[in-house]
């Protein structure tokens, strides 16, 4: 049995909730974890590791747990699980907490994945890996491989957990999207531990119900402890063909002709202000060894403007939003400011009106000096899960997440700049669903419903809340985004 600093939690106000725009109190208090199981791993009550743990990204939730586990098993997660389902408390999965609204925060137990981070193995085409590796890891680890290796899905940022953007959805921010599907399409297997705490290993053949309700099921069925991930042979360089615009009809219409060129391994693009100049920046990057570099001319063929070319490494073009924020992090305090993001899912038919009409209305505070709005394309045929949600195809097959990063310029929370920033996210989410079909991507913060939940979750909920009652049948997981509060 590990040593505790504390026997009891003995709490009163714990922090802050904007769902319900109130100070909370600890639903656990005075709980005692004197009789918890014995651990290889630790469980801590202290106040320092649970103050650790008491906020994610957006810094505007704060909700600090009775008790923070940091696992070295599944075997510790599954003893635990069952220890809280007897005492009525819930448990959340922390990976790098890459939420801005408090979505995996908890006053019970905060698992700490990133205490399970081996690769158990790499083949020449799947690796083995626990859900608290970070991508970042994987990939160095597969890109030494003879020959080398890559997942075919990369998010932007790469110093997230496995587990977490799995269960996500995991966007190809820099590779993959064009023609990969999302990170959920290319598991082959999973190790989790339910909410019963029973530890089982899902497939698509083997427990499918649970396999498909845990990928991008926001951690409502289960914790994801394993991962078999598919391996793709990965190229040496990455040249992207940067274009600039002040015209969202001249910028679409370029990024619709690049998604569409075989030629192109990669799209996405940036949208700032309407006062700035330019303001919409697309990146088109093809992935290429030097015996066989792209040829310009085929890449950029009938474009409405001339491309500037970056041509770089593949690493460091994997890593270059994660160069970008360790800068941020050293220079202004990145991990202290306040992020109340917006992130939503829209169909290939509407996003060009939708982003017009959005770009047009944004101001230099509805994005602030350090935050960006980024646009991610992704091929409907390839998405094979049927979590996360999307839009409604309405004659496309294509489907784009619109981000607008929105950061705050100081550090410190400041009230009245996150309840304005909130009131404007419920506002611009509550147009774009009624008007555009929109579908929210749950990583931004708008304040959402357990009604909410389910139009999000539309034709799909019935068979989703059947996987919560067989797998977590007293409700005990992730209760932070309150998709089953009335359990």
């Amino acid at each position: 049995m590990p040593e505790f600093s504390a026997g009891t939690i003995h709490s009163a106000v714990v922090g802050f909730d904007p769902l319900e725009r109130s100070w909370v109190t600890g639903e656990n208090a005075g709980l005692s974890f004197a009789t918890a199981p014995a651990l290889e791993g630790e469980l801590l009550v202290d106040e320092e590791s649970r103050r650790a743990v008491a906020t994610d990204l957006g810094n505007i939730t704060n909700h600090r747990p009775a008790a923070v586990l940091r696992p070295r098993s599944a075997d510790d997660i599954a003893a635990m699980i069952r220890f809280c389902r007897a005492h009525d408390v819930s448990v959340s999965a922390r990976g790098a907490a890459h939420t801005t609204l408090g979505q995996g925060l908890t006053d019970g137990l905060v698992i700490e994945h990133k205490y399970l981070n081996r690769i158990h193995s790499i083949g020449t085409d799947v690796a083995e890996v626990d859900a608290g590796i970070l991508w970042k890891d994987l990939i160095n680890a597969a890109y030494a491989q003879s020959p080398r290796l890559t997942p075919p899905a990369v998010t932007g940022y790469t110093s997230l957990t496995v587990g977490g953007t799995l269960s996500v959805g995991g966007l190809g921010g820099l590779v993959g999207a064009l023609n990969t599907g999302l990170q959920v399409d290319h598991v082959r297997e999973l190790e989790v531990v339910t909410g019963t705490g029973d530890i089982e290993r899902c497939s698509p053949d083997h427990k499918p119900d649970l396999f498909e309700a845990v990928l991008g099921g926001l951690g409502q069925c289960g914790v994801i402890t394993k991962a078999v991930l598919d391996l793709v042979p990965a190229t040496e360089r990455a040249r992207s063909y940067v274009l600039e615009y002040t015209d969202n009809g001249k910028f679409f219409q370029d990024m619709r002709t690049l998604i569409e060129r075989p030629a192109i391994d990669h799209v996405y693009a940036e949208m700032y202000s309407p006062e700035s100049a330019p303001t919409h920046r697309l990146y088109a990057t093809v992935l290429y060894d030097p015996a066989t570099p792209p040829d310009d001319q085929v890449a950029a063929k009938g474009l409405t403007t001339e491309p500037l070319i970056d041509d770089t490494s593949y690493l460091d073009y994997a890593y270059k939003i994660d160069t970008l924020v360790d800068g941020m992090r050293d220079e202004v305090g990145w991990d202290r400011l306040v992020k109340p993001w917006y992130d939503v899912w829209l169909s290939g038919a509407v996003v060009e009106e939708y982003v017009g009409e959005v770009q047009s209305q944004l101001t230099a505070r509805d994005i602030g000096p350090f935050g960006i709005s980024l646009i991610y394309p992704q091929r409907r045929s390839h998405m094979t899960r049927p979590y996360p949600p999307v839009p409604e195809a309405n004659g496309s097959d294509w489907v784009f997440v619109l981000d607008i990063n929105t950061v705050a310029e100081t550090p410190g929370v400041d009230p009245a700049f996150i309840e304005e920033m909130l009131d404007r996210n419920d506002r611009m989410f509550a147009h774009a669903r009624e008007r555009y079909g929109a579908v929210l991507y749950p990583i931004g913060s708008l304040r959402f419903t357990a009604q909410d939940w389910r139009a999000h979750y539309g034709d799909k909920w019935t068979a989703f809340r059947a996987a919560k009652t067989r797998y977590d049948p007293s409700a005990i997981l992730a209760r932070g985004l309150q998709i089953f509060q009335d359990k």
